[in-house]
């Protein structure tokens, strides 16, 4: 469905680039623009750049421009449509729809949507038969009510082979169902299902649609089977950054304050059928880097509820250190041994799970706590060990304050030397700053920033800023002087001759439709550093002679231009050992580009 332009064009007017960012990555005002550190790669020196005038970003780092759309697409995995209607909500506007498609992208990524869809209502459909009786019985012995069923949309899958794919297949073709994670292609072209005789929780994204599925097995025939499965990473599925829930506890997140993050599905089911609204789950996944900046952007306060076994314990440990690398403050409620989250509340109710919320342990009394269950707090090679531990968290917090308090909290608590901590937390920090240390697997590797093949100069940089910032006397000269064929680059090519064909329509070249016109990566970097480059903006402040600039642009272009025509000819001359008359002829050009960069030189030079 199309989203009329003027509904995009309120939308950029009623939002803040720099509200926008600033949920992702936090940002600080430095001269005209603001700066942060970049969310799309890791780094320690803030090199991300937002313009709230022109509503636009761009990092000198990895060379990532766009505007709020393109942002908000790349850091939600959102389709164009999604991202509107994401951004409509915020703006508290409504979108109106017309009869074609709108996004290019949409396609595949729709159909995925689509499928994904349908298959919820279909398992839902089919817990409510008579196939899903068992299931749904299963459901009910674990105290889930009706609207509690139909709130989370859970379902049954059917036992036969290939039942979703005989539902779906005159509908769908088998590659969009297979590229929707629903089914399975094996040799000799069968088909099956992925989840069969399952009870099946639909996963939804922050925007509330269903990207994959979890399901839990209901037969134990086949013990060879995994108890529960999800849907494999797809174009809409990715897991590093879906939270099971979230979607439902985003309100109640940011009334409440804090967050509550379990590990599996009925966990979270159970508690918000309780009236405990403020909790997601990292199903199918450990937590990731990815997890923890989203939970940031609702909250700075994280609970952590895993099981008391030793996997739970262990994967408490993990979801510490990636929550307090992300300035988050951690504290953990302890369950008692063999219970989850979702035995406990059954037994004790919402009384009895507060009450266990309001002890929370902090992080250094969890940990204690543990190494005094393992009986390691007995013997001073124990309490080293522990304290290393605690510094090896501490060092990870950004906040130079919070790790003071730390450091003090450890050594009244277990009656050591504030001195001998911090000497041990410099040594620590010095190996980190050195790459050192042990860092935590964020699950992903860290994009390094690309390696651009193609070059583009400054000049053509100024030449966009100018076609697009200056006054109408300079627009003119260029129109009129410009030859494209001194332009080296063939993107910014492209983008010059995009401009300059529409120079008369101001809205088809604003900042914003320029980054939604050139998606390549690219096009994305030349236009950000045309648009955001501080020392063009500076340039610009100082002089506002825009003809001037506009006519020193020309001649540099010939310039550069001119010098690799001779450079071009060297090359042609070398190469040949005869006294030809080709070699005269070119010896001839060549003389006549070096008068005429002399000529240029001189004329830039007064």
């Amino acid at each position: 469905m199309n989203i009329p332009q003027s509904k995009i064009d309120e939308i950029s007017a009623s939002l803040d680039i720099v509200d926008v960012i600033s949920a992702y990555t936090p940002l600080r005002k430095a001269g005209k623009s603001f700066m942060g550190r970049c969310p799309y790669h890791e780094e320690k020196t803030p090199s991300f750049s937002v313009s709230q005038e022109k509503g636009v970003f761009h990092c000198f780092g990895c060379g990532k421009s766009g505007n709020m759309f393109t942002f908000v697409m790349d850091m939600e995995n959102f389709t164009f449509f999604d991202t509107v209607k994401f951004l409509a909500d915020k703006a508290n506007i409504t979108i109106e729809f017309e009869n074609e498609p709108f996004d290019p992208d949409r396609n595949k990524v729709e159909i995925y949507y689509d499928i994904n869809k349908k298959a919820g209502k279909y398992f839902y459909e089919k817990l409510n038969s008579r196939e899903g009786a068992y299931a749904k019985e299963y459901l009910n012995t674990r105290g889930l009510k009706d609207d509690t069923i139909v709130k989370f949309g859970l379902g049954y899958s059917l036992r036969d082979k290939d039942a979703l794919y005989r539902e779906f297949e005159n509908d769908y073709t088998a590659e969009d169902i297979q590229g929707s994670g629903l089914i399975l292609q094996l040799g000799a072209g069968e088909i099956r299902d992925r989840f069969r005789g399952r009870l099946m929780f639909p996963i939804f994204n922050e925007a509330g649609r269903v990207v994959g599925f979890g399901g839990r097995r209901m037969y134990d025939e086949s013990t060879d089977e995994a108890k529960y499965i999800n849907s494999p990473e797809t174009k809409i599925y990715n897991k590093s950054k879906i939270l099971y829930g979230l979607n439902f506890a985003k309100n109640a997140i940011k009334q409440k304050g804090f967050v509550l993050l379990v590990e599996g599905y009925m966990d979270l089911i159970s508690l918000f059928q309780k009236g405990i609204e403020n909790v997601v789950a990292s199903s199918g996944t450990s937590l990731t880097q990815l997890h923890s900046k989203i939970l940031s952007r609702y909250t700075k306060e994280v609970v952590v509820v895993y099981d008391a076994d030793l996997a739970g314990q262990n994967a408490s440990r993990r979801a510490i250190e990636l929550l307090v690398e992300n300035d988050i403050n951690v504290s953990i409620l302890e369950l008692p041994y063999g219970d989850d989250p979702d035995t406990y509340i059954q037994k004790n109710g919402i009384d009895g799970f507060e009450r266990l919320l309001n002890n929370r342990l902090s992080i250094i009394d969890y940990i204690a706590e543990r190494y005094e269950t393992d009986g390691k707090m007995n013997s001073p090679e124990g309490k080293t060990e522990f304290v290393r531990e605690i510094i090896g968290l501490i060092v990870k917090m950004r906040d130079a304050i919070k790790r003071d308090f730390y450091i003090k909290g450890i050594a009244e608590k277990f009656s050591i030397y504030e001195s001998i901590i911090r000497k041990e937390l410099d040594s620590v920090l010095k190996l980190k700053s050195r790459g050192l240390t042990r860092e935590t697997n964020t699950d992903r590797p860290v994009k390094k920033p690309k390696e651009r093949v193609s070059k583009f100069s400054a000049v053509e940089l100024v030449l966009i800023r100018l076609l697009i910032d200056s006054d109408d006397k300079t627009k003119s000269l260029l129109m009129n002087e410009l030859e494209m064929e001194l332009i080296s680059n063939d993107t910014v090519r492209k983008i010059v001759n995009y401009i300059m064909l529409n120079i008369d329509s101001p809205e088809k070249i604003t900042h914003i439709q320029l980054f939604n016109e050139f998606q390549d990566e690219e096009a994305k970097d030349i236009i950000g550093k045309a648009l955001l480059d501080e020392n063009l903006i500076m340039q610009d402040i100082k002089s506002k002679n825009h003809l001037g600039e506009a006519n020193s642009v020309l001649s540099q272009l010939k310039l550069y231009n001119i010098r690799n025509k001779i450079k071009d000819i060297e090359i042609q001359i070398k190469s040949s050992n005869d006294y030809s008359p080709e070699i005269l002829r070119l010896l001839n050009t060549q003389q006549k580009l070096k008068r005429e960069q002399i000529k240029i030189e001189k004329s830039l030079r007064s």
